[in-house]
């Protein structure tokens, strides 16, 4: 009984997570990431520095089989597969992965977009496939459960494949350096809690009103270094990087580990 319980509540917020980033997100990525072509003229000009600090944890780009989790509207996929890698996205908006396939063929590349809950990836297909399980921007606090979601993310990945998680700073749970307007009680807190999806801040007061909720549940560092180390990757290396509103605090890290 337990157990059904946990899996309608996982897919009453799934589904209401899908209506979040569903909610104008095409017209939003236009907006401000530019048309299709105009975001795929930028990706060409310099696919490298499209990746920012993430270029520097792949070993190789060429011929490598990356899942992007959370790969939203593909702008780290596409400069991705303009240096050679076979990149397929994993999103729950349909609507994201609109403007994603729009922008490769815009760019000349093939990617891949599977519109799909990540707890519920189709293993018979995609178990053991990829090289590289890569995921930033921030989606961790997504996911209620860090075992679940990193256990997934290791049956994804061959055998010594590498897996890229680079997220907001656990220092954000306190501290809304990100001006996201979403710090918990404290650095410890462990519940669910329901906020803005995080493009709300961009609409004007009468649309934000409109815009579905998410449920977010954010970890501390133990948790999410555990969750790697419990699912059985290897962690290689953990880096903290600046917030970008103040870079004399922690906004974001890095988690590098291998499948083993």
């Amino acid at each position: 009984m337990q157990e059904t319980t946990e899996k309608v509540q996982t897919d009453d917020y799934s589904e209401q997570h899908k209506k979040a980033w569903e909610f104008d997100a095409y017209n939003f990525w236009v907006r401000t990431a530019g048309t299709p072509a105009e975001r795929a003229a930028k990706d060409k000009a310099d696919p490298r520095k499209m990746l920012k600090q993430h270029a520097g944890y792949f070993d190789s780009f060429e011929g490598v089989k990356v899942a992007n989790i959370c790969g939203s509207c593909g702008k780290k996929a596409i400069p991705l597969a303009l240096l050679g890698s076979e990149v397929t996205i994993f999103d729950i908006s349909e609507d994201n992965k609109k403007y994603a396939m729009e922008t490769a063929d815009a760019a000349g590349v093939s990617i891949n977009c599977e519109v799909c809950d990540i707890l519920k990836i189709d293993m018979e297909k995609y178990a053991g496939y990829f090289d590289v399980v890569f995921m930033e921007g921030g989606i961790l606090h997504y996911f209620h459960d860090i075992g679940e979601f990193m256990n997934i993310m290791y049956c994804l990945l061959k055998p010594y494949g590498k897996l890229i998680c680079s997220d907001f700073h656990p220092f954000t749970k306190i501290a809304d350096i990100l001006k996201f307007g979403q710090p918990t009680p404290g650095y410890f807190y462990s519940e669910v809690f329901e906020g803005e999806m995080a493009h709300a801040r961009f609409y004007d007061e009468e649309i934000r009103r409109q815009i579905p909720k998410c449920k977010y549940r954010k970890y501390t560092i133990s948790e999410i270094i555990n969750g790697i180390i419990d699912a059985g990757f290897t962690l290689v290396c953990f880096d903290e990087h600046p917030a970008w509103e103040d870079d004399k605090l922690p906004g974001e890290f890095t988690a590098i580990a291998r499948k083993v």
